[in-house]
């Protein structure tokens, strides 16, 4: 187990609880999220659309869930069990609560880490991961968890904002970045290195949006 790795986690996941009540969605979602990707809170509204149809009465996974500010919707438009997963509880707690005050009664969040999801193989028939995968330490090893978490035939809708300091650094530093710091390629590949076949792939100033879909064997 990589230490420094697991300090990281508790880490992001103190701020994240400590940042749910407070300022995640008046400053990271209102005007953060417009400000480095444009209209990126409307493509993601989108993409939970998408997601719903792809999912059909299927269950969907929405990982990392955050205050649920996208999930709501989905859930709401969804027939089946939408899970909102996430390391911070402060975010499971907030989710919670704001499924209960949209009467939405479908939503269950759980909390729980990107590289060791509680769920069996091919479990969810779409999955969501909106603004989460810059923020979480090893890129490649949760999108390898989010794929095997898909259900075959289905896709993956992600949303992420990325600045490439990464590639005016030597290589070896450059690996060990966060994903948030890295290229939109380097994002692409970790995807596609998962097993997983791009669909679309558009940018909205440091945003990335990609649908990937996990082939049927």
């Amino acid at each position: 187990m990589n230490r420094g790795r697991e300090v990281i986690k508790r880490s992001i996941a103190n701020l994240y609880s400590w940042s749910a009540d407070r300022v995640y969605e008046p400053l990271v979602v209102q005007r953060a999220f417009p400000l480095l990707g444009g209209n990126l809170n409307e493509l993601a509204l989108e993409q939970g659309r998408r997601a719903v149809a792809n999912a059909g009465t299927r269950p969907l996974l929405d990982m990392p869930v955050g205050t649920a500010f996208f999930t709501v919707t989905a859930a709401a438009a969804h027939d089946g069990l939408v899970v909102g997963a996430d390391i911070a509880a402060g975010m499971v707690k907030r989710a919670k609560r704001a499924g209960a005050e949209a009467g939405v009664d479908n939503l269950v969040a759980v909390q729980t880490e990107a590289h060791r999801l509680p769920f069996a193989d091919h479990s969810f028939g779409a999955i969501l991961c909106t603004n989460g995968l810059q923020v979480i330490p090893g890129l490649e090893e949760a999108v390898a968890e989010l794929a095997r978490v898909l259900a075959p035939g289905a896709s993956l809708y992600s949303s992420a904002i990325t600045m490439p300091v990464a590639a005016a650094l030597p290589s070896s530093v450059g690996r060990k970045l966060p994903t948030v710091l890295k290229s939109r390629r380097e994002l692409v590949v970790a995807l596609t290195e998962a097993g997983l076949a791009l669909r679309s792939v558009r940018s909205q100033r440091f945003a990335t949006l990609i649908e990937a879909l996990k082939p049927v064997a």
